[in-house]
């Protein structure tokens, strides 16, 4: 009986560990997207990020040009969200837009900065 409960408080101890691990991992950020301008460029910025595995959630403010993203930071890099949405034709940040990307972008989603 002694041994049994020993087990079932390790197994416990060691999922109340690794929960809390997991937790301390999630980071919050705003990544600035001067050239977004429609609901089509939101979209698309969204999926973006989104597909960044380790990116759990991101919502676009049109109207402060700011992707917030949440995203765990043993499985992924600030850096790394932003080079996606530079992929999909967007500045992020500092990062100017992939040409290749913006130049297929739908005519009332191109604004250069």
């Amino acid at each position: 009986m002694t041994k049994a409960m020993r087990l079932t408080g390790l197994v416990l101890a060691l999922g109340l560990l690794t929960w809390s691990c997991g937790k301390a991992e999630a980071k919050t950020a705003e990544i600035r997207i001067g050239s977004a301008v429609c609901e089509m460029c939101a979209k698309t910025i969204k999926e973006a990020a989104t597909e960044v595995s380790g990116v759990q959630l991101a919502t676009v403010d049109l109207s402060n040009k700011v992707v917030k993203v949440t995203y765990n930071a043993s499985k992924t890099t600030l850096s790394a969200i932003e080079d996606a949405i530079v992929k999909a034709g967007y500045a992020a940040n500092e990062k100017p837009a992939d040409p290749a990307a913006f130049k297929k972008l739908p005519a009332c989603c191109k604004v250069e900065l």
